[in-house]
């Protein structure tokens, strides 16, 4: 009986946050028309937002259902005085052969993420800085660190914040449900395996993101603040991402205090209107951000370009 409960619910989860492709494709999509023009040179006098959904979300991951308010696309156009750049990071895997084949492996993900983020950062955003949902955030904290291991700490301070919505940081009671998925239908999915339970790869992610950010500290780099959010609200019998997972996880991390909505793990990302909780919560983080980002760039403003990220260490813009 419990398995069948657990069937039945998965079905539901997949149905509303799913969609079909060939294979594992990652793109930047902007959300309205940029200020940042392809005829300016750098972007340095911009900033850019990215909203990540979470796993086999859409950009629907981040439209209210009943109101239709588009959060994105209703994000303001400034913040302070400054002009913010608006994208959608929209990453899929195959779900059409799901019971036949194998999806791709997380590692593939995590390749097509840091390639598609690249336009951004050679664009020189003054910042770039991210809204996340669900697995959405286990995806930014693994391109991070995949960005500072293969390139070096001024790199990775590009990125300025990251905003977590129910993000499981040490897994989720879902993948109880796709363990009952995976042997019912006979397949592999390294992107579901990746949100079990205190799973090694998530306890060494959790464990470098604390590593790097002390070493952040020690070159004079600009900080990488994390503000997380978690659900309070059941689907069915099933917390799917609770809080020990989505903010205790990360308590020594945090720059804000971390804070709990009575909304299950899709409404959290779904505001209904500009005067939602999210969107107000969310909008009050990034503004504090931003007084912070002008806060940093005062006092570097005599540093050489090179070192205007990271005082004590020199890097060169990507091509």
């Amino acid at each position: 009986m419990r398995k069948l409960l657990y069937m039945l619910i998965a079905s539901t989860l997949l149905s509303l946050n799913c969609a079909a492709m060939d294979q594992t494709k990652a793109e930047v999509i902007p959300v309205r028309k940029v200020n940042c023009a392809v005829d300016v040179s750098t972007c340095t006098d911009f900033d850019a937002i990215v909203f990540v959904h979470g796993i086999y979300g859409d950009r629907d991951t981040f439209i209210n259902p009943d109101t239709k308010f588009n959060w994105p696309e209703q994000m303001p156009l400034k913040f302070g005085e400054r002009s913010v750049d608006i994208f959608l990071l929209n990453y899929q895997t195959e779900l059409i052969a799901w019971t036949k084949h194998a999806n791709p492996e997380f590692t593939d993900l995590t390749d097509a993420v840091y390639a598609a983020m690249k336009p951004l950062r050679v664009r020189q955003y003054r910042s770039i800085g991210f809204i996340a949902h669900s697995l959405g955030g286990n995806v930014v904290s693994t391109y991070i660190h995949y960005n500072k291991t293969a390139r070096n700490h001024p790199a990775s301070s590009q990125h300025a914040y990251v905003v977590t919505l129910a993000t499981p940081v040490l897994g989720a009671q879902i993948a109880d449900i796709g363990e009952h998925l995976k042997s019912a239908f006979g397949m592999q999915d390294t992107v579901l395996a990746s949100l079990q339970k205190n799973n090694l790869f998530l306890q060494m992610l959790l464990k470098f993101r604390k590593l790097e950010g002390n070493k952040r500290e020690m070159y004079g780099c600009r900080a990488i603040n994390l503000h997380a959010a978690y659900e309070e609200k059941h689907i069915g019998p099933l917390l799917v991402v609770d809080r020990d997972s989505a903010g205790q996880s990360v308590a020594d991390l945090t720059s804000s205090p971390i804070v709990g909505f009575n909304l299950n793990h899709f409404s959290i990302a779904k505001p209904t209107n500009q005067q939602h909780e999210v969107y107000r919560w969310v909008n009050q983080r990034i503004e504090d951000e931003f007084v912070r980002l002008s806060t940093w760039s005062k006092a570097v403003s005599n540093q050489p370009y090179d070192r205007k990220l990271c005082t004590d260490i020199s890097f060169k813009p990507e091509v």
